[in-house]
């Protein structure tokens, strides 16, 4: 298998030093990165494009499909969710600055721009409602989370298209997500926003005025992207409260995010429950390893951007801790794959790993933070051992060598994945694409020293 081909190339004329240390400040012909061939990468970047763009444009309704069978043939049913529309926006966005010059991915994220703003957003109360068409419940709830996708793939948009309408798009959603979800009185945002009855419960989403780990990360991914183009004070504060909030309130002392909190920062914490109770309300109170692994990379985005170019300390050894916390209790042996969920239940002393689906976006995240991480501490051989199996992994395991394009899931823990639907609602070319993005940047961009 492929595993064997890239142990060999390894062992023979790979080399395994850093490229931090060793490669130019700009250098597109760099050939590996921590042991693997950048060409590899690139060419499964190159395959991804080929899938998604222009394939999900739907020019008949407008904005993007959304599902697609395991051999890529268009399902029936083609429902359009908010989440799904803005990250197929902000995956058009940042292919079209990786790809300079390829119209179809700057005429999909156009089409994106457009759907979003035209079909999307609630012209009587403002924000983005969750479906299109609208559904009833639209009318007076937004969902936090995928408002912020909205901000993050906007903020993506601005940054090929400089037109003044994009960036008051912008602004115009940051503002609304500061009037409305933001506690100006105890700081954060509510998990969504209800013009009725706040204070149901939505199932995934915890109650609508807790403050949720999901809510919060996305909501700082997207204000490390507004900041960028558009650096404005208000912008820049509060950026720095939910760097503060994720970094200090959200991730515990052993390196795992709190899931939620109350609206006055109580954690949701259900260790002193039976088993069973936990069970029954796990999606309130676990371990998300992938998620945890994720924040990782995005608190150093965020501080990065935030102090001007260079992460602060106290942020790296939090980012740090979350991901060796991953590392050492969420992955299969030898990093074959990084779990879905565990639990650290009352007087057992080690994490229980309760969900051993391994998830394709988990995957990605993990693998573009191990070479992030490679390159802040190479003095840690973990990390690129980790990033250089979880790469075979993937090969072997997640992407589909027949049809093109990721499983939802690696086929050694969920070998039905192989006939799943290859995009839905919730999958799309983000994760994944960002990751072989990072990567193949971090290749020919060394960071400077921290």
């Amino acid at each position: 298998m492929y595993r064997k081909t890239i142990l060999i190339w390894l062992l023979v004329g790979g080399g395994l030093g850093l490229f931090c240390c060793q490669t130019p400040r700009s250098n597109p012909n760099v050939e590996q990165i921590l042991g693997i061939p950048t060409s590899e990468i690139k060419q499964e970047l190159d395959d991804l494009v080929a899938l998604w763009y222009p394939r999900i444009v739907d020019t008949i309704h407008g904005g993007y499909w959304t599902n697609f069978e395991y051999d890529w043939s268009q399902a029936e049913e083609q429902p359009k969710m908010l989440v799904t529309q803005a990250r197929g926006l902000w995956t058009a966005a940042r292919l079209a600055q990786y790809y300079p010059g390829r119209p179809e991915l700057l005429t999909a994220a156009e089409h994106g721009f457009q759907f979003l703003t035209d079909f999307l957003w609630e012209k009587e109360r403002g924000g983005f409602h969750l479906h299109w068409p609208k559904r009833e419940a639209d009318k007076d709830f937004r969902l936090t989370y995928a408002n912020a996708f909205a901000l993050y793939a906007l903020s993506e948009y601005a940054k090929i298209n400089e037109e003044a309408i994009v960036l008051d798009w912008v602004e115009r959603s940051f503002d609304w997500l500061e009037e409305h979800a933001h506690d100006m009185e105890l700081g954060g945002y509510h998990n969504w926003v209800r013009f009725n009855d706040a204070s149901a419960k939505e199932k995934g989403w915890g109650d609508g005025k807790w403050k949720g780990q999901n809510t919060s990360i996305h909501l700082l991914e997207a204000l490390t992207n507004t900041y960028q183009v558009l650096p404005l004070p208000k912008v820049k504060e509060r950026l720095g409260e939910m760097l503060s909030i994720v970094r200090d309130r959200f991730v515990k002392e052993n390196g795992s995010l709190q899931l939620y909190f109350t609206n006055d920062w109580s954690a949701v914490d259900y260790r002193d429950s039976s088993r069973q109770f936990i069970l029954d309300h796990i999606y309130d109170d676990h371990v998300s390893f992938g998620h945890d692994i994720e924040t990782a990379f995005l608190l150093y985005e965020a501080a990065s951007v935030w102090q001007g170019g260079k992460a602060d300390p106290k942020t790296l050894e939090v980012s740090k801790r979350m991901l060796d916390h991953s590392l050492s209790t969420g992955f299969e042996e030898e990093f074959q794959g990084i779990f879905d969920k565990g639990y650290y239940f009352q007087n057992q002393g080690e994490i229980e790993v309760l969900d051993r689906h391994k998830s394709w976006w988990a995957q990605a995240e993990a693998w573009h933070a191990l070479a992030l991480f490679s390159r802040l501490y190479p003095e840690e051989n973990v990390y690129p051992e980790a990033f250089r199996n979880m790469w075979v992994y993937m090969q072997d395991y997640l992407i589909d060598p027949k049809h093109g394009g990721w499983y939802n899931a690696g086929l050694d823990e969920s070998p039905a994945a192989a006939q799943q639907a290859k995009a839905h609602q919730w999958k799309g070319a983000y994760h994944n694409g960002r990751a072989l993005v990072q990567v193949l940047e971090y290749a020919v961009h060394p960071l400077d020293e921290h």
